[in-house]
């Protein structure tokens, strides 16, 4: 039958009945159970066919107007229900009224107090912000941020030895310190807190707090807390001089971006190939070897050590990655990068642990998201004091913070919290919310008698967390090069590596222990996080350390840098803006969502004497695998990188 006939031509191949029920639009549940399956089976082959039958345009159209009215009718009963409030107004809804009360426009207002439509003439005919107090140019930069971290009040010279001891951090937090990757594609990089208190004013409030200019230091940040009527520092905000939707330098910290690997001289012959691509051929091993043997007598080939990771080429002995100089892109060994440095077409390559900055990974999103800029990632060899070590990349100019917590009975928390100037919400239906100043994130390691016990990663308000043996860890890959292997692909080295994976959102910076997506809250994945194996960080390389007695709340700075300032973690205000109100042009509002938020508070209100490791009070369930309805522990991976270490042997010594 030709295609173009219509779906009422198939009709009148079928029994008189089926014409009866066209006819007299008779519901299908009259015919018999021989006519029905023979007339759903017509509309199956159609559907198989690529031929849609009328009525589900209608369907669409009713499934469309029904979506309307349901948001309609929530939009209508919020109205009528902040309206009822009235009666009886609590502390959050006079806040709301003042809020709604600042709004430029009558209908605008109107709107809002109705219907839940806030600020929505600022998404249609506002371009940009148009706020005259702020400084719209960048800010000069500034000399150097590290005598902030030398600027405390104590005198390790006098400290009793009880005191060190109670300012000692145990070699195992270090030892199994975790590792994080930033999102590739990151916008908002690691930030410095004292440069980001370089850029606020504080105000209590909406209004600006006047003759304290020199206390918004790291030494003197929770001075604050005694300014009138802000309830012991509860009401203070940290807002940004200069406009934040211009980006501002500081802002986007991208400077911060953590060190690439520096470039060494192509791996040699011996070197043997982590795993066969799935894609090709039985020789594949035989071809790959070769290649490395003849690769310098190659036309156009280039060694490893004379490319700069600025200009990096496409592969031309399967290596990438790491510090060898190459990507996979362009390559005819294939476009995806694995984080072990070859190159592949295969999911081992491509999928999970594909390295997205020197290849093509697969996003089940998003086309490849953009790399750092080039330039922004030549600075391997900038740092003397990491170069020291073997594996020296992954060093940020922005430091993060520990704080180790004795909860006594050998228990111990190392809180590893990381700093970001910015928090970038996500789209709902294209249309963003959540934007805040300040974004504080951590990850909690639990340990037990000096042994890591469980993991929680912070996730917004909430989180996840996993028994230690779950999760992902590395290990620095004994063959020198400056790549790392991973428990969930290479099963030999799990009784080896010692320091776990996290993964830093995009945008909002929250912590997973796996790449990909990650739906929350909303149905359908509408509100969903992403992350992948982006700019790896290393905390360890630049931090400053602490320990917090939670039984009198007192914060020490611990022996590795015994001048730190403590008063900054003792400010019990916002670390960024309030939310903004409805006359800003940058401030919207639907359904009770709003697109700038308020900033978030700081390390010492993220419950560190908690008794279950979970951030949240409540039941706290450690799960032991990594998500999915089958425990996903450490294994081998059929087919892929799998077997012995690379260079070196599989025992404890390999270490």
């Amino acid at each position: 039958m030709p295609p173009t006939h219509h779906i009422h031509d198939i009709l009148d191949l079928l029994p008189q009945s089926l014409k009866a029920i066209r006819a007299t639009s008779a519901p299908v549940v009259t015919i018999d159970i021989e006519t029905r399956i023979l007339y759903r089976g017509t509309l199956l082959s159609l559907r198989l066919a690529g031929k849609t039958p009328h009525r589900m345009p209608r369907l669409g159209r009713r499934c469309f107007f029904g979506f309307i009215a349901v948001a309609v009718i929530y939009i209508a009963i919020e109205g009528v229900t902040v309206h009822l409030s009235r009666a009886n107004p609590g502390a959050h809804d006079i806040e709301n009224r003042a809020w709604v009360a600042t709004g430029r426009s009558w209908v605008d207002r109107q709107m809002c107090r109705w219907f839940e439509l806030c600020g929505t003439h600022h998404m249609l005919f506002t371009r940009g912000w148009t706020w005259q107090e702020g400084r719209d140019d960048d800010p000069p930069k500034s000399p150097g941020f590290e005598s902030f971290w030398e600027s405390g009040n104590e005198d390790p010279d006098k400290w009793s030895s009880q005191e060190k001891v109670l300012r000692e951090i145990p070699d195992y937090v270090f030892a199994h310190a975790p590792y994080v990757h930033l999102f590739s594609g990151e916008k908002f990089w690691p930030s410095d807190i004292g440069e980001h208190l370089a850029h606020i004013s504080p105000h209590l409030n909406y209004t600006l707090i006047k003759g304290v200019e020199n206390d918004c230091n790291l030494t003197s940040l929770n001075k604050l807390n005694a300014v009138q009527d802000s309830k012991h520092g509860r009401f203070v905000y940290l807002q940004s001089d200069d406009n934040v939707e211009g980006h501002p330098s500081w802002l986007t910290s991208d400077r911060n971006i953590p060190s690439a690997p520096s470039s060494r001289p192509d791996p040699g012959p011996d070197d043997a190939w982590p795993g066969r691509d799935e894609f090709e051929h039985d020789d594949t091993r035989p071809k790959q070897q070769n290649v490395l043997l003849n690769h310098e007598e190659n036309a156009g080939t280039r060694d490893a050590d004379s490319t700069s990771l600025g200009d990096t080429i496409s592969s031309t002995n399967g290596r990438c990655g790491g510090n060898s100089g190459f990507t996979c892109e362009g390559s005819s060994f294939g476009q995806c990068c694995s984080i072990h440095g070859w190159c592949g077409r295969a999911d081992l390559y491509c999928d999970t642990y594909c390295d997205p900055l020197h290849g093509i990974c697969k996003d089940l999103l998003h086309p490849p998201p953009e790399t750092p800029k080039m330039d922004l990632r030549k600075r391997g060899d900038e740092s003397p004091a990491a170069q020291a070590r073997q594996h020296s990349f992954g060093k940020s100019d922005a430091p993060a913070i520990l704080v180790v917590v004795d909860k006594g009975n050998g228990t111990v928390d190392a809180f590893w919290f990381f700093f970001y100037s910015f928090n970038q919400g996500q789209k709902v239906l294209n249309i963003r919310f959540g934007n805040h100043v300040g974004d504080w994130e951590h990850t909690l390691v639990r340990f037990h008698d000096g042994k890591p016990e469980s993991v929680f990663f912070s996730e917004h308000d909430f989180g996840s967390a996993y028994t230690w043996e779950a999760v992902e860890k590395y290990l620095p890959n004994p063959d020198g090069s400056d790549t790392m292997l991973g428990t969930l692909s290479n099963a030999t080295i799990a009784s080896v590596a010692k320091r776990l994976v996290t993964y830093s959102a995009f945008g909002s910076h929250a912590m997973y222990p796996t790449p990909g997506l990650h739906p929350y809250i909303l149905p359908f994945g509408l509100l969903h996080d992403q992350t992948d194996r982006g700019p790896l960080w290393d905390p360890t390389l630049n931090l400053k350390s602490f320990t917090y007695d939670f039984h009198n709340r007192t914060i020490r700075s611990s022996t590795l840098n015994p001048r730190a300032p403590t008063g900054w973690f003792d400010y019990a205000g916002r670390w960024g803006d309030k939310y903004y109100p409805l006359s800003d042009p940058r401030q919207y509002r639907l359904a009770g969502q709003y697109h700038y938020v308020d900033g978030p508070t700081g390390p010492r209100f993220k419950r560190l004497g908690r008794e279950g490791i979970c951030q949240k009070k409540g039941v706290c369930r450690v799960r032991h695998w990594l998500g999915g309805h089958r425990p996903k522990r450490v294994r081998a991976v059929d087919g892929g990188e799998n077997g012995g270490l690379l260079g070196g042997e599989s025992g404890e010594n390999a270490t």
